[in-house]
């Protein structure tokens, strides 16, 4: 009896792998699939680890530095001797002193002209010339500053991509519930629509025999044909939707677990509004960055101001030297010492680079001011949303009901002859409107909450985990295709942001987070740890 369903799940997950129609039904899969195919956040980790690597660069820069440079070639010698024969042919004693005796030569060089002449000499010889250079930087204080600087750096791109992360698990939930709420606003216009078809067909019954007026039909139907519109803009909405959802997560998805009726809407925890922006101003990331970034550029004002200083370097130099030809003998030198540089004048550029480096600084002081003013902005900004919103989901609830209390009453004094039916229909539409507006406040509590979190800092991927368990649905189909156990950290290989960022989630018990009842027990459970 129990082969049928097993075969039946286990065709369910074949066609899952074979389609390219995927039927993913929760919140946790939406976001692994967005952290395996959103090209956002592909670039932006691919983006991190190019940068990454100028702290190694300027980590290399303070260590040892070996150089090995060598020529082979060959070398051709060319020179004229000059031989003394007296000018005359057959040379000899005779015609020297002859030539000696010339009266009539009144200077060296017509001396020379006549009695020498000169013997061309040419050779080719192979020449051999390398050296090994081994240097150790000693006084580079531009370079240590260059490396403090790249440590900043690198801790602001890490504080760049938690917040990144945060931004996809927001970009995902909007994914997700942007298709619950475009298909219970189909629901209710096709819902809308039937229920105006089935009037109408009755109105015209009754208008057959006599019974109603012309004028009534014509409302009904006008009324129709807007709710027929309704369906098919909410259709193509549909549509829209789920091909947002498809370029997050780089596949179709046909189906998505509907939100229960009984899910927790509770105001913020911690209800006060001061605790949410001391964590804002303790750990939200984009502050986080601007701070590191602050530190990076005075780092950088050193780093130019250090172009003043005098640099010393540790050198070994080993050179050989084998030139043919007999003029100069074979040689092997070895040097060691320290070479020491003072810089006198550079015309003016290392003066002008110290000045750019101190507006920087003042730029990233601003930045820092402007990114605690958005922190604690964004912050105020959610935490009074989300208490609207749980407000406004308790009173769209007590709407839904009194507008059915009112359209059963209205319809009621219609058939009794006290109510028209356009008093009946405008009740109807109403029941319809407070019922599409009951869902949205609903989708806008849970949005807004994770914006408040994201806002403070404390936005984790525990959160959506806490959403998913809310859906309650089967796992039994893509998480059986999807890696388990897969996390943010492991990701990126050496991007473990949390050890040296000091974060809302470091603070917390590991074993808090896994089951929670809404998405504030994390903050419960941590606070009653203080």
């Amino acid at each position: 009896m129990r082969i049928k369903p097993a075969v039946s799940r286990l065709l369910l997950v074949i066609l899952c792998l074979l389609s390219p129609h995927l039927f993913a039904e929760n919140l946790e899969e939406i976001f692994a699939l967005a952290r395996k195919n959103d090209a956002e956040w592909a670039a932006k980790k691919q983006k991190y680890l190019a940068d990454r690597e100028k702290m190694e660069q300027a980590y290399g820069s303070l260590l040892p530095t070996a150089d090995l440079n060598g020529t082979w070639g060959k070398q051709y010698y060319e020179s004229e001797t000059p031989v003394f024969d007296g000018g005359f042919s057959g040379g000899g004693v005779n015609e020297a002193v002859i030539c000696a005796g010339l009266n009539n030569v009144s200077t060296t060089d017509e001396f020379l002209d006549l009695c020498t002449s000169s013997t061309s000499t040419r050779e080719d010889y192979d020449a051999t010339i390398y050296d090994l250079t081994i240097a150790q930087p000693l006084v580079r204080m531009d370079r240590w500053h260059r490396y403090k600087r790249a440590k900043s750096l690198d801790n602001a791109a890490k504080a760049e991509l938690a917040f990144s992360q945060q931004e996809l698990m927001i970009r995902s939930a909007e994914a997700y519930f942007g298709v619950l709420r475009a298909q219970e606003e189909l629901r209710l216009a096709q819902s809308e629509e039937k229920t105006l078809r089935t009037q109408l067909t009755e109105i015209k019954n009754r208008y057959k025999l006599g019974l109603m007026r012309d004028t009534d039909v014509f409302e009904l139907q006008a009324q129709h044909d807007i709710a027929k519109a309704a369906v098919i803009v909410a259709e193509s909405q549909v549509d829209v939707v789920k091909e947002n959802m498809a370029m997050l997560t780089g596949i179709y998805i046909d189906i998505v677990n509907p939100l229960p009726k009984d899910i927790p809407i509770e105001p913020p925890q911690p209800f006060a509004l001061a605790e949410w922006e001391d964590f804002a101003k303790r750990t939200n990331y984009q502050l986080i960055a601007a701070q590191y970034a602050k530190e990076a550029s005075e780092k950088e004002l050193s780093e130019k101001k250090s172009g003043h200083a005098p640099t010393a370097d540790l050198f070994l130099k080993y050179e050989h030297r084998d030139v043919g030809g007999g003029f100069t003998p074979s040689s092997d030198t070895t040097t060691f010492g320290v070479r020491v540089s003072v810089p006198l004048y550079s015309g003016g550029i290392t003066s002008s680079q110290v000045r750019e480096a101190d507006y920087k600084v003042q730029e990233a002081r601003h930045n820092v001011d402007l990114a605690m003013r958005n922190a604690l902005r964004e912050t105020r900004q959610y935490h009074t949303q989300v208490n609207a919103n749980v407000a406004s989901v308790q009173a769209r609830l007590r709407a839904v009901k009194s507008n059915n209390s009112s359209l059963k009453a209205i319809k009621q004094g219609w058939q009794d002859g006290i109510r028209t039916m356009s008093d009946a229909l405008t009740a109807q539409r109403k029941v319809f409107q407070a019922r599409k507006e009951y869902a949205t406040s609903r989708y806008d509590y849970i949005l807004n909450t994770l914006k408040l979190k994201k806002a403070a800092g404390v936005l984790s991927p525990d959160d959506l985990q806490t959403l998913n368990s809310w859906l309650d649905s089967p796992t039994d189909t893509v998480s059986s295709i999807l890696e388990t156990d897969e996390s943010y950290l492991e990701e990126v290989d050496d991007i473990k942001f949390e050890r040296e960022i000091k974060t809302f989630d470091d603070e917390k018990e590991a074993e808090s987070a896994k089951q929670h009842k809404s998405l504030y027990d994390a903050f419960k459970a941590w606070r009653d740890k203080e």
